[in-house]
This record gives structure tokens, sequence and C-alpha cells, in this order.
């Protein structure tokens, strides 16, 4: 799960981020990325353009110098961007308004701990894990891959091959850094060697040089990135089996 915080008042943004943070630890959600913080809606949009990524739940500060929440808003839903929305403001009056970009929840500043962290559950419930994706380029224009749904990814003459769980592989013309980019601030993907992304949760154990897949497949991890990946498989593992355990 990911979550964007779009407010231009730094302090508005810090705050906000520090109550997602505590919401997050306190729900044994500390294996999450951190919320990604952008001063102004053009940069929410330009983010989801550039990286093709996607965030499952955006908060939107309605008054915004430039373009507001609710433009924002309206340019992400017209763009096919289907996450949760909750909007932060100090005033009700566009409450009405907001439900016509199907948003999840309106919250009043200053608002308190406890109606932010039902504005979370909610969303939160309404996620399911197994749909989290990312749009790439397809023969017919943009297509969603679904991100738990994928091995490895690799690149090669200049394409991107992405291997799938059902044994398909699918090759998607775009730089590896651009996809980089989508995958990495999601947990399970590790970035173990030059042009190689793995899935964690394909992964059945790590070797001294290698990760073995649950298909039985190696794969290679670079000497210098093995400290660095061993600890996120480790961490990975860790959580993983928490969550197993609650």
């Amino acid at each position: 799960m990911k979550v964007a915080i779009v407010d231009d008042l730094p302090a508005d943004r810090e705050k906000l981020q520090k109550d997602v943070d505590r919401w997050m630890k306190e729900n044994r959600r500390e294996s999450l990325t951190a919320p990604v913080l952008f001063e102004n809606g053009e940069a929410l949009l330009e983010y989801v353009r550039s990286t093709r990524g996607r965030f499952d739940i955006i908060f939107l500060d309605i008054y915004m110098a430039g373009m507001t929440g609710m433009d924002t808003a309206r340019h992400l839903r017209a763009k096919g961007v289907d996450s949760c929305l909750i909007f932060t403001t100090e005033t009700p009056e566009f409450a009405v308004e907001s439900y016509d970009v199907n948003s999840s929840w309106y919250l009043l500043k200053p608002y308190s701990y406890e109606k932010l962290a039902r504005a979370l559950e909610r969303c939160s419930a309404s996620i399911s894990e197994d749909q989290e994706m990312i749009l790439v380029p397809g023969k017919s224009g943009e297509e969603t891959l679904i991100l738990h749904d994928i091995v490895y990814t690799e690149y090669e003459r200049r394409h991107v091959q992405v291997h799938m769980k059902d044994g398909s592989c699918r090759p998607l013309a775009m730089r590896q850094a651009d996809l980089a980019d989508a995958l990495l601030p999601y947990p399970f993907f590790c970035d173990c060697m030059k042009g190689v992304l793995v899935n964690l949760e394909a992964v059945d154990h790590l070797e001294k040089d290698r990760f073995l897949l649950k298909n039985g497949q190696p794969i290679p991890i670079s000497r210098l990135k093995y400290p660095a990946v061993k600890e996120q498989y480790t961490d990975f593992s860790f959580s993983s089996l928490r969550r197993e355990n609650l």
C-alpha cells in the first residue's frame, strides 16, 4: 500500500505524515513504504505520469496555490486513477462536491488523530493487496500490471522482460529506470543486480550469491549489492512471518 500527501503547507504535510506513520505502526504496518510528499497537485500528477506508478491512498488539500485539490482529483479520475481520495481542508464548503470524484473521506482541519484513523481504516479495508498494480505501455496504449503476479524482471535489448507467476513473459518497451522507480517503493521488490528486479514473494530462500525462487530458478545477486539485499530479504521475511502469526 502506498500513500501520497499533497499539501502546499510544509507544517501540514509533516503533521499528516507523522500521523500516518503512527497509524501504520499501531496497526502493525511498519513494512509499508513511507508516505510520499508533494507540495502541489501538479507535482503529484507529474509523478503519476512519469513513473506510471499508483497510490492506494491520496490525501489532497483543497486550497493550494495553483491547481486546487478538487481539480487535481478530477484530473486523476479522468486518467483512470482509482486511488482512495481523502480531502483535507479548513472548510466544509466542498464536502458535497467531493462526492463527484468518489472521495472516501473529508477531513476538516484541525482534525483529530481519531478521525484520521477512521479514514485510514475505511480506505485500508477497501484495498486488496492482490489488486496493487501499475500502468505500463502496451500494444494499444497503457495496460495494467498486477504487482503480486510478477516473479522477476530483466532488461535486455531495450525492453524489460517481465516474468509472471503463470510462466508467461511480458516484454515492455520502457526504460529499466522507469520500471524500477515504479516497483522499488514496494517493500517486496528488490534490486539484486543491474537490470534485474525480483519479487521477494517468489523467493524460496537466499544463498551466498543468489536467490533461489520457488519455481527452482536461481537469480544471481551482485556482490556489491549483497549486504543490502540480504538485509532487505531478512526484514521482508520477518515482517511476513509476523503478519502470518497475527
